[in-house]
């Protein structure tokens, strides 16, 4: 059962919604102020506390930066009418789950304490530098359920059951089409709610699948996009392309974790263009070896006489990805694409083919 604990000055809201919690099964507490709330945290353990903001003798602010060596497993929860974005920051600073703005629904109440509960193991905070997809990579693999809100111009909702999409919103759309528009997001913000009751499964697909196949589809739009783009550029022959990376690196530049590209000629190991640099390493040196790389490679297709081709050579460094790639209809031309450790192999490889299918069509244009 889980212990909640009422710390609010106004007896009659205090007993009101403390009625209303032991009636859905919580164990419930009462105290007057923040003295008597530390008293109650010594001698029984709590699970989640509510505070009021303003109460006599020490405000809630206050009595949430002293749980945290009184009762540090205690889940806090800041009630408050008149709390101004400065009290709010301070709220959640000092570990708050929520910030409840008086007056509130008994669900909203409910929701709250659920959501407090499920950071009763681990860590709850503000984070940066993580995208969507590594996101949602971290809560299939740690098979959570819970929400997540995605702010923008336009709010997008991803909901997940076990570490399984099962339900996305955007606008009027819903399942599949709302999360591919989800994911084309260019940028916005990030929050996670507990996952409500009954949600609606309007996604059946396994995760994996589901998001690399969501993936392509947006890279494949977004491809589209930029061949419009490159269409109206002054260009000089189609063969040039070949040798210029602008028509691959234009979209290789937004992946997470990219570091640079050359474009290798296989017969001569020679570098014909690069882009980014990586410190302490020689890109004449690396292109000559994976052209001998890559020549042993196709030698040993050929030796098999297997009806295939190589897609894709992956060298693995303590610190980033070398992804070769055979540049499309250009049997001569290695892409050499590095990208961070960190980032997600999967998700380059798809970005890299599809970037080169782009540069493709240029050409053929």
């Amino acid at each position: 059962m889980t212990s909640v604990l009422i710390v609010d000055d106004d007896v009659a809201f205090r007993t009101t919604i403390g009625r209303d919690l032991v009636e859905h099964g919580f164990d419930v507490a009462l105290a007057n102020n923040a003295e008597e709330a530390i008293e109650l945290l010594v001698d029984r353990p709590t699970d989640v506390m509510l505070t009021d903001l303003r109460m006599p003798g020490g405000d809630g602010i206050d009595l949430l930066e002293n749980i945290r060596t009184v009762s540090p497993r205690t889940r806090a929860i800041l009630m408050s009418g008149y709390a101004s974005a400065r009290d709010y920051q301070r709220a959640i600073e000092c570990g708050a789950v929520r910030v409840l703005c008086k007056p509130f629904s008994s669900s909203e109440l409910h929701q709250a304490i659920r959501q407090a509960v499920d950071c009763e193991t681990g860590f709850r905070g503000s984070i940066h530098g993580l995208s969507l997809i590594d996101l949602l990579q971290m809560f299939h693999y740690a098979r959570r359920s819970l929400a997540i809100v995605v702010d923008g111009l336009t709010p997008g909702h991803v909901f997940v059951e076990d570490g399984q999409l099962i339900h996305a919103v955007y606008r009027e759309l819903t399942g599949e089409p709302a999360l591919r528009m989800i994911l084309a997001m260019p940028a916005g913000s990030l929050r996670t709610m507990v996952l409500p009751h009954a949600t609606l499964h309007s996604i059946t697909r396994d995760f994996q699948t589901l998001l690399l196949d969501s993936l392509r589809t947006v890279d494949e739009a977004n491809l589209q996009e930029l061949e419009g783009e490159l269409a109206d550029l002054d260009d000089t022959a189609p063969a040039a392309a070949a040798h210029n990376l602008r028509y691959v690196v234009e979209r290789l530049r937004r992946l997470d974790g990219y570091a640079a590209t050359m474009m290798i000629d296989i017969d001569s190991g020679v570098v014909l263009d690069a882009d980014g640099h990586l410190a302490g390493v020689d890109f004449h040196a690396a292109a000559a070896g994976y052209s001998e790389l890559y020549r042993l490679e196709r030698g040993l297709i050929d030796s098999l006489a297997a009806d295939d081709h190589i897609e894709d050579v992956v060298v693995t460094l303590s610190s980033h990805y070398h992804v070769l790639h055979t540049v499309a209809n250009q049997p001569s031309l290695l892409l050499c694409v590095v990208i961070d450790r960190g980032a997600s192999l999967g998700l380059a490889r798809y970005a890299i083919a599809a970037a080169d299918a782009a540069a493709h069509q240029a050409r053929d244009s």
